[in-house]
């Protein structure tokens, strides 16, 4: 089952013990777990993240995990970086790994850490981070952060969570991974639900354990490639046919996707066939130099 257009909910241990088997019942499809807060110290774990976790796998809801930043600066929030890699361990989420950046408690304000260049180097830090360490990283923070807060060196290049208690979400880019639509209050529909009581809750924009499992991410091992096709146009190779071919990768390439250059004849060279494997690795199969009839139909869908 896709996530994309699903609800969720988001949850820590000011929840208490949560019955994920309720959660699904009642209509939410996944669940975006708390692990801890602020630096790596076993104290500031979630006291719930290690059962919530059990619950949701026994329950067959796909889950991911976020920290609430106490970090005042990049050395900080790279020992938030250490925090949840401990904690996630040994374990496979499908949905991302969110670092959530706000000052619900005016923590930030009271040390001086509410300026642009201090929050967007800290989530800078914290994101790229958790990207170098193999898992997939997200921003969660308000939608009135973003941009006033918050730089478009990160804000663009990562995936965001955007926190906005309304009926629409206004944020309208490409990178839009899921939004919080209710917390205390909820315009779409009811803050909480039966035998669970108050929750967040989320509709998930990317169908995120297809990618998180394609991608290899959340110490998932990265499938291999497999073959389009085992028979087709070939380096050495020439004729009408081939030169057909290349006329459908040069528009490709007009159109930005491929960068080989190839000359524009009938001859299956060297060009062709970077061509040929820079598609492939865009579709996501073997790079194996061949154009078949499967490898033609999807180069035309790319082009439609």
């Amino acid at each position: 089952m896709s996530l994309k257009g699903k609800k969720g909910v988001d949850i820590s241990s000011s929840n208490g013990s949560v019955d994920m088997v309720k959660i699904k019942n009642a209509g939410y499809d996944f669940v975006m777990i708390r692990c801890g807060f602020g630096d790596d110290i076993k104290s500031q774990d979630d006291s719930q993240f290690e059962a919530n976790v059990r619950k949701a796998e026994k329950a067959k809801l796909p889950w991911g995990v976020y920290i609430y930043s106490y970090a005042l600066n990049k050395t900080e929030a790279r020992s938030e970086v250490e925090h949840v890699k401990r904690l996630l361990k040994n374990k496979k989420p499908t949905l991302p790994v969110a670092f959530d950046m706000e000052d619900a408690d005016g923590y930030k304000s009271r040390h001086g850490a509410m300026k642009k260049s201090v929050i967007t180097d800290i989530c800078k830090t914290f994101l790229s981070g958790i990207k170098k360490a193999g898992y997939y990283p997200m921003l969660y923070t308000s939608l009135s952060w973003i941009g006033s807060y918050i730089g478009t060196d990160v804000t663009d290049n990562y995936d965001l969570w955007v926190a906005q208690w309304n009926k629409t979400c206004d944020y309208k880019g490409d990178n839009l991974g899921m939004w919080q639509y209710g917390g205390e209050v909820n315009y779409l529909e009811s803050n909480s639900i039966s035998g669970v009581g108050k929750i967040d809750k989320d509709k998930c924009f990317k169908n995120y354990p297809t990618i998180i499992k394609n991608g290899g991410y959340n110490n998932w091992k990265k499938p291999a490639a497999k073959t389009l096709d085992k028979a087709g146009f070939k380096k050495g190779d020439s004729g009408s046919g081939v030169l057909a071919l290349k006329q459908l990768l040069i528009l490709l390439k007009n159109k930005g996707e491929i960068t080989a250059t190839m000359k524009n004849d009938g001859i299956f060279g060297g060009g062709t066939e970077k061509a040929v494997n820079q598609v492939l690795k865009k579709l996501g199969y073997k790079q194996n130099g061949i154009a078949g009839e499967k490898f033609i139909k999807k180069l035309g869908k790319l082009l439609n």
